[in-house]
């Protein structure tokens, strides 16, 4: 027999979706905090403030193209900006997560933090890309549209 959901319960629940480990990076010389469990709440974050700064630079009326190509990266900076404790800054202003993703990406930083990252959970995010792809694939092929047209 099934019992009634009580807050207390809701609050268990809760905790044990929060939980996450310590991994060392770059020679051990850092730490970070990794997420263990991808939440559904947490993903749909991610897509949504990816979707977003592509929609706020597809509105510009001048893009460069090394913006454009800096914006690859920035699907995986949200990643890690929601699901680590990295220095990733919260607000959306797309040249200065562009600047940390570049530095991410060329530390090495993002490929040994995703490296630990667990694969189900990153599966997760992907199937919810996937769902959403259509629009993402027209936005990213608008913006290298407008590039090439401002050249």
């Amino acid at each position: 027999m099934s019992k009634k959901l009580t807050v207390s319960a809701l609050n268990k629940l809760e905790s044990q979706l929060n939980t996450q480990r310590v991994i060392q990076i770059l020679g051990d010389q850092y730490e970070v905090k990794i997420k263990t469990i991808f939440r559904e709440s947490q993903i749909q974050s991610v897509v949504t403030n990816y979707l977003t700064l592509l929609q706020d630079l597809k509105s510009r009326t001048e893009v460069d193209e090394a913006l454009i190509q800096g914006t690859i990266g920035l699907l995986n900076t949200m990643i890690l900006r929601e699901f680590t404790d990295l220095p990733i800054p919260k607000g959306n202003k797309i040249e200065e997560l562009v600047k940390v993703s570049k530095t991410l990406l060329d530390s090495g930083i993002m490929k040994e933090t995703f490296d630990k990252l667990d694969k189900d959970e990153l599966a997760k995010i992907e199937d919810k890309i996937k769902s959403v792809n259509s629009e993402v694939g027209k936005i990213v092929g608008e913006l290298a549209l407008v590039s090439s047209v401002q050249q």
